[in-house]
Order: structure tokens, then sequence, then C-alpha cells
């Protein structure tokens, strides 16, 4: 499949990479929402509140691993 425009892969275990590429997805269905096909329109609503689902559990995980982190951290500094 040479000339494709088929975005890179995204690492194993890179949050960051992920939550931008669903991010990039969910203003892509947003957009899609104004189409003139009542069918695409229709698909555009699933997809954005199935995106938008995965997106807020993604959040949810990384803002606990920062938090975790933090304290890991804190506790670490405590303990020398």
């Amino acid at each position: 499949m040479s000339g494709s425009n088929r975005p890179k892969r995204i690492r194993a275990g890179d949050l960051s990479a992920l939550k931008r590429r669903l991010w990039e997805a969910i203003l892509t269905a947003g957009d899609l929402l104004d189409h003139d096909d009542p069918a695409t329109r229709l698909r555009a609503v699933h997809a954005l509140g199935q995106s938008a689902g995965v997106y807020r559990a993604i959040l949810a995980d990384s803002d606990l691993e920062q938090r975790l982190q933090a304290l890991e951290q804190r506790v670490g500094e405590s303990s020398r």
C-alpha cells in the first residue's frame, strides 16, 4: 500500500499519543455532524458518542497515573 495516508501506529502504552489521535477523531466526527447526507450524520453521532466515552476514560486513567507518580515521588523523597 504505497502512498497510503495512514498515520503512524501508536506505540503500546503511549497514552499521550492515543489521546491526541482520539481527539483528532472526535474533531473529525464533530465536523461530519454538518454533512449533507443523513446517514453520514448518524454515523458521526455514533462515532462521536463512542469516542467521547473512550476519551473520558483515557483522561481519567491519565489523571490517575499522574497523581500516582506524584504520590510515589513524595513517598520516595520522604523516605530518604
